[in-house]
C-alpha cells in the first residue's frame, strides 16, 4: 500500500506538537511539508515547535 502524501498546516502548541510526532512516525503517511501559523501560541513559538 502506498503512503498518503500530506502537508500539515497547524499552530503547534502542545496538542499539535503531539500530532506532528504521531504523523511523522506513521508508516501510512508521507509528510511532505509542515507550515506553522499563530493560533493558541504566538508565531515565534509555533515555528520553533514545528522544527
Amino acid at each position: 500500500m502506498s503512503r498518503i502524501p500530506l502537508i500539515i498546516d497547524c499552530d503547534p502548541g502542545v496538542d499539535d506538537a503531539v500530532m506532528l510526532m504521531m504523523a511523522l512516525a506513521s508508516p501510512d503517511l508521507d509528510v511532505r511539508a509542515i507550515t506553522a501559523v499563530a493560533g493558541n501560541v504566538p508565531l515565534h513559538l509555533t515555528s520553533r515547535n514545528a522544527r
